[in-house]
């Protein structure tokens, strides 16, 4: 396999592209803002006009855009990648979205003799840049092997999560608990340094105990805690996640009363003007809120 598509180039979609074209493929990419394509264009390569112009010419396609609309107008719109792509050619959605939209889109890529994985990942822009992200892959054993080559520029860890479909469903599920430990780890140093305590006594704390979790031991450490907002994960898109998993979860007739009030919580930081910065900006809120601020002593609080 020598060529590849990549369409949408976002904060994760843009590293992971680098990624193929200074690893040797002969990448075209297309994304609706054409600025997002400038440094790869100028790195070698090539501009597609539209998703099918894209499929075009391409052994294997991948996606990664924000939501799941998104994601059944390039693959399936008037000009999407259905149109132009050919029998025997790999699909791969990376974005974040539900099982049901995955699985109506493969059947018809299916019904063209597409192959298609869902490969959502997780981690942040700082792995994707490295390599060294996390795949959830959806699909038949086969297709996922022939994938391989390509898959391990992407990441380290490769979790096979059954038939197509099942990549999404995991990633709904495994950021439905994400945001539920970041909206309260938020709370809980806020909560602490009101109390009197210190960011790093928490950290050491919550690093012995089962409050261990990667949220507040690595995430709020290298962000909001150090008083970084940039985002390695948008808050905006965790909530979008959340409501993807609620909406799984309700279609199971399963409860969700944690997931339901997280959403509620990261919808208020939305609103704050926190959407576009890293999902643990909620501690700013709190701060906000309870008159105090947090920060690691090696940031100068």
């Amino acid at each position: 396999m020598k060529s590849i598509a990549f369409i949408g180039l976002g904060a994760m979609g843009k590293p992971i592209a680098e990624r193929l074209l200074h690893g040797g493929y002969d990448l075209t990419v297309f994304d609706v803002h054409r600025d997002a394509m400038a440094s790869l264009l100028a790195a070698g390569a090539r501009e597609a006009t539209s998703p099918k112009n894209a499929a075009e010419h391409a052994q294997a396609v991948f996606t990664m855009v924000p939501d799941a609309p998104d994601a059944e107008e390039v693959a399936l719109g008037p000009d999407g990648v259905l149109h132009g792509i050919r029998a025997g050619t790999y699909y791969v959605d990376m974005s974040t979205i539900d099982p049901i939209t995955t699985r109506r889109i493969g059947a018809r890529l299916a019904a063209a003799g597409v192959k298609m994985i869902d490969c959502p990942v997780g981690r942040t822009t700082r792995h994707a840049r490295e390599g060294k992200l996390v795949l959830m892959m959806g699909g038949e054993s086969a297709d996922i092997d022939a994938m391989m080559p390509v898959f391990g520029l992407l990441g380290d860890t490769f979790i096979r999560c059954g038939p197509l479909g099942n990549g999404t469903a995991t990633k709904c599920v495994n950021n439905y608990v994400a945001m539920a430990c970041n909206a309260i780890s938020a709370e809980a140093f806020v909560i602490g340094t009101k109390a009197g305590l210190t960011p790093e006594h928490m950290l050491d704390v919550f690093g012995s105990t089962m409050a261990s979790n990667a949220q507040a031991l690595q995430v709020y450490p290298q962000f909001a805690l150090s008083g970084n907002t940039e985002p390695g994960f948008m808050m905006a898109l965790g909530h979008k996640d959340l409501r993807l998993a609620i909406g799984l979860a309700r279609s199971y007739d399963c409860a969700v009363p944690v997931g339901q009030a997280t959403l509620e919580v990261m919808a208020q930081g939305v609103e704050a003007g926190l959407g576009r910065k890293d999902c643990s900006s909620l501690l700013l809120m709190h701060e906000r809120a309870a008159g105090t601020t947090v920060r690691l002593k090696a940031t100068g609080s």
